[in-house]
């Protein structure tokens, strides 16, 4: 699973987890660009959470989460993250009892 910011992040971390994983691991390749509104971003993080929550996975293996970016001039974080960290708070149990690992990784002036 992946959720990242434009910038040309996107196509570096769906190769890199296509090399290290394998591409059938690769459950979601997207991306939020272009300055979305808080609320853009918010319902954009719970289509994936809901996606990501409706099962556990069929091997017992955890999930993990990659939110990322890199130096996007025109994105600004606060509103980003903020729409990520309210959809977090939505499906903070429901993340748990899948097994999701998150990792953010985030650059730019914003």
């Amino acid at each position: 699973w992946t959720m990242v910011a434009g910038g040309g992040a996107s196509v570096v971390y769906a190769d890199t987890i296509a090399d290290m994983a394998g591409i059938e691991d690769l459950a979601n390749y997207g991306e939020y660009s272009g300055g979305p509104t808080t609320g853009e971003t918010k319902f954009y993080a719970e289509t994936l959470f809901d996606l990501m929550t409706r099962e556990k996975d069929a091997q017992g293996r955890g999930k993990v989460l990659i939110i990322g970016g890199a130096i996007a001039n025109f994105t600004d974080v606060a509103k980003t993250f903020t729409g990520i960290i309210q959809a977090f708070e939505n499906y903070q149990d429901k993340l748990k009892e899948v097994g999701v690992k998150i990792h953010v990784r985030r650059g730019g002036p914003n």
